[in-house]
């Protein structure tokens, strides 16, 4: 059975998923006949489909591969991976809606473009498109390379990992850069529900051979009862004040509650990212952003990660065996045609991310970098044709890290969450917060990333390259370095808000102001709601994945004649975790229908006519900073060969 599961259902069931990949290609390439059906979807993609497609590459094969794992490993230190769904809804009700009308009133189509419009500033655009870079090479490229390697157990090293690299690559680029975004959106409802099927499939089996779920709590009710294992049922405490990982400060003492805390803003930094605004603006109404973020992704998707990702690692934690490459083993032994089709199901997921953070990091170096600073006579067709090489550069140069410098891939992966966060204070200054200024916005972002950098490995060991040691390592104090950068940018945005002027904004910002002053101004009763939603949304982070979190260790645990019972049959802080994501769905519905942030809204947006500028001929000007950047990169290629030879052995 092995070998035909081997040789046969997963080349099988590969070759189905492509040629049906393939068919929507072909079909979004016949409608996607301007350039802006190829990088928008002609700005007609059903609500219904965004919503699905939202969700889905917000949570499938990165919660599978890593939130399962996690608990597999730590147990239930982290509980703030159970309300992800939550979490990761959070950010799309604050600023969907407004985004979109946004880009409807100056017709434009992506972050960066907004970001310009907005603040006229090239230093964001560009942060929003090595946002995009950073999920395309490091995180998306890091599961890639995981489903590679289950790839290759699953095939008995018949496909090796540099094989399905290759394969899954050339995948990648087909789906994103031949069908665009018209094909991400459509075969991106397939990829979905593949995923989730894929998922729940696979928790069921994880439960049934943990002999069901008084079986499974058994053996969890066991390990704490260990002492060795017992902290693997406990927040540690609300901070430890240790100088980070590598410095001191161990990963069995890192999952306190201001850990849980930080790393929950950097999972809010995902639905701020490029990749999922892109999603947005690339829809025909903004009418389904509140039923999507509420019932779709923090409701039903979210009970997948607080159900089956958490019992797929449950039984991991009891059995070793049943982790997540144990599953899959027992799956193929036992029926290898299902095996295959829960692995398709779940790389499906990771495909539908990867493929979204290519388009939208090649949309961004060609349209919103090359074509306006470097050649901006570039015809529709000449930049889809240009973003469709940079799509396969970009795959290319994923596969080649994924097999030859994994320490790199993995550096890249952990700054692109914590990165995407510190876009939520400009994103915040063109919704909601208009005292924001340009320059508060550009120097706090600068002052975020500096603060991810110095908080990560990344950061920290290019300094120690350079002869400076710094003296805390990978989050120091037990805080996430998504925290970290954001208390540095917020204090520079209020520094630099208050000494700036606040007026000095240019025409299509204070047309922006005008829009959500008049046609999208808040109603009365909401406004007046507006003190209750402050306490209940600090009350829930607070309870929910903050402080709070230590009254979770012991809930729902009462002292027995043998020792502790779970007064719920499970872990104290699962089932406070389950209570905090029922609790956190209801305030998503609050925030999106009763204070109006999401809610539909039928009114019809005319397009903003700019004021007549004289047009200049730039061409000498761009010919120059072409000149110059390629000089810099052959420069910097020749200097970083030079390093690895000397250096690296």
């Amino acid at each position: 059975m092995t070998g035909m599961a081997s040789t046969i259902w997963l080349p099988l069931f590969a070759l189905f998923y492509g040629a049906v990949m393939l068919y929507w290609v072909r079909v979004s390439m016949i409608a996607s006949s301007s350039g802006d059906g190829f990088f928008s979807a002609g700005h007609a993609l059903s609500p219904w489909i965004s919503a699905l497609v939202i969700a889905g590459a917000s949570m499938t094969g990165w919660f599978v591969l890593g939130g399962s794992q996690q608990i597999a490993e730590q147990g239930f230190q982290m509980p703030v991976l159970i309300v992800g769904g939550v979490l990761l809804a959070l950010p799309g009700t604050l600023f969907f809606k407004r985004l979109w009308f946004v880009a409807e009133r100056m017709r434009v189509s992506s972050q960066a473009e907004i970001f310009r419009v907005y603040y006229q500033s090239a230093f964001l655009v560009v942060v929003s498109v090595a946002v995009a870079l950073l999920f395309a090479l490091g995180f998306a490229g890091l599961q890639i390379r995981a489903i590679a390697s289950f790839i290759d157990l699953l095939t008995g090293g018949t496909v090796s990992r540099l094989s399905a690299s290759v394969v899954l690559g050339f995948i990648l680029f087909a789906g994103a850069g031949i069908g665009g975004m018209r094909a991400i959106g459509l075969f991106g409802v397939i990829q979905t529900v593949l995923a989730f099927a894929g998922i729940i499939a696979l928790s069921g089996f994880a439960l049934i051979w943990s002999g069901g779920f008084a079986a499974l709590n058994a053996g969890l009710l066991e390990l704490s009862t260990n002492d060795a294992s017992a902290g693997l049922f406990t927040v540690n405490g609300v901070i430890h004040f240790t100088s980070g990982l590598g410095r001191g400060g161990e990963l069995a003492d890192a999952n306190t509650a201001l850990a849980n805390l930080s790393f929950a803003f950097a999972l809010m930094g995902f639905q701020a990212s490029p990749l999922i605004i892109k999603l947005v603006l690339s829809t025909g109404s903004p009418n389904g952003i509140a039923a999507g973020q509420t019932w779709v992704t923090a409701g039903f998707f979210g009970a997948v990660i607080a159900f089956c990702i958490a019992l797929t690692g449950a039984a991991g934690l009891v059995d070793r065996d049943l982790a997540l490459g144990g599953l899959f083993s027992a799956l193929q032994t036992g029926s290898p045609w299902f095996a295959a089709w829960i692995f398709i199901g779940i790389a499906a997921g990771v495909q539908l991310l990867a493929g979204l953070a290519l388009f939208v990091a090649g949309e961004g170096l060609i349209r919103h970098i090359y074509r306006p600073y470097f050649h901006s006579r570039l015809s529709k067709q000449g930049a889809v044709t240009l973003t469709r090489i940079a799509i396969a550069v970009l795959a290319v140069l994923a596969m080649l890290m994924e097999n030859l410098t994994p320490v790199t891939l993995s550096a890249l992966a952990a700054l692109a969450l914590p990165m995407a966060f510190q876009l939520w204070t400009p994103l915040l200054g063109v919704t909601w917060l208009p005292w924001i200024t340009r320059p508060a916005a550009v120097t706090g972002v600068g002052f975020g990333i500096a603060g991810v950098l110095l908080t990560e490995p990344l950061g920290y060991q290019v300094l120690s390259f350079f002869g400076l040691e710094l003296p805390w390592g990978r989050w120091p104090w037990t805080i996430h370095s998504a925290l970290w950068g954001m208390a540095a940018n917020v204090a520079a945005v209020l520094i630099i808000s208050a000494i700036t002027n606040r007026s000095a904004l240019g025409p299509e910002a204070r047309e922006i102001r005008q829009l959500f002053s008049g046609l999208l101004a808040t109603s009365g009763k909401a406004q007046g709601l507006r003190s209750t939603a402050w306490s209940v949304t600090l009350a829930w982070f607070f309870l929910a994945v903050g402080p709070g979190l230590i009254f979770g260790n012991g809930a729902f645990v009462a002292t027995g004649e043998s020792g502790p019972v779970w007064l719920l049959g499970m872990p104290s802080l699962w089932a406070w975790s389950l209570a905090a994501w029922i609790s956190g769905l209801g305030l998503i519905w609050f925030l999106s229908y009763k204070m109006e942030m999401a809610s539909p809204v039928h009114v019809a947006i005319p397009p903003y006519e700019p004021p007549l500028r004289l047009k200049k001929d730039k061409s000498a000007e761009e010919q120059e900073r072409l000149r110059i950047l390629i000089l810099t990169g052959a420069v910097g290629f020749a200097l970083t060969v030079l390093i690895a030879f000397s250096f690296g052995g």
